[in-house]
């Protein structure tokens, strides 16, 4: 006679939930649970909420930038680089020192030394590359559709230091200053 439980449950159920009980109170994963009873996912993650057990944490593997960077992209063509790792959509995602980060941006900052702005895009026609000296962000010195000096406005309306400035773009202290005197003429004149 089996014991009484949902309806759902079948003799061959009944039968393994001691092993299924043991398997996820010893820490295995469900994965490993369905491949050695043949259990559906379901009906193990509903015997381990009847039963009350504990869903172990996992952590990731903790990689250093360059680790995961080496493990995830692989180098093709002509100084191009494909990201082989995971995605969520189209975005490419980096596991790094216990965090998740979005690849393109570890890849830009590591390639520029500074912060992108706005939006990572590909400059170069290969499809899916993400080589650091084929990302550009909204106004980085490498985006054709965006003049220096009209970058320079952009940090410095968004307050961005000199330092900041001469790091992102590659400007020098001179150009800077004359686009700050000619905003704070043009703010005067008004």
């Amino acid at each position: 006679m089996t014991r009484p439980g949902p309806a759902w449950r079948t003799r061959a159920v009944d039968a393994l939930t001691p092993k299924v009980l043991t398997m996820l109170r010893t820490g295995d994963t469900l994965e490993a649970v369905h491949r050695e009873t043949g259990l559906s996912r379901t009906t193990i993650a509903s015997l381990r909420d009847d039963h009350q057990v504990v869903v172990p944490k996992r952590t990731a593997p903790s990689r250093s930038f360059a680790e995961a960077l080496a493990l995830h992209t692989e180098a093709f063509g002509d100084g191009h680089l494909r990201w082989t790792g995971p995605t969520r959509g189209r975005t490419p995602l980096l596991y790094a020192n216990n965090a998740r980060y979005n690849a393109r941006y570890v890849i830009f900052r590591r390639r520029h030394g500074c912060d992108p702005v706005g939006y990572i895009r590909t400059i170069c026609t290969a499809p899916a590359c993400i080589a650091g000296e084929h990302l550009a962000d909204d106004i980085s010195n490498t985006n054709p559709a965006i003049s220096q000096a009209a970058a320079i406005t952009y940090l410095i309306s968004k307050g961005a230091s000199d330092w900041q400035i001469a790091c992102h773009l590659g400007a020098g202290a001179q150009a800077i200053n004359q686009i700050r005197t000619q905003l704070k003429e043009a703010a005067r004149a008004r």
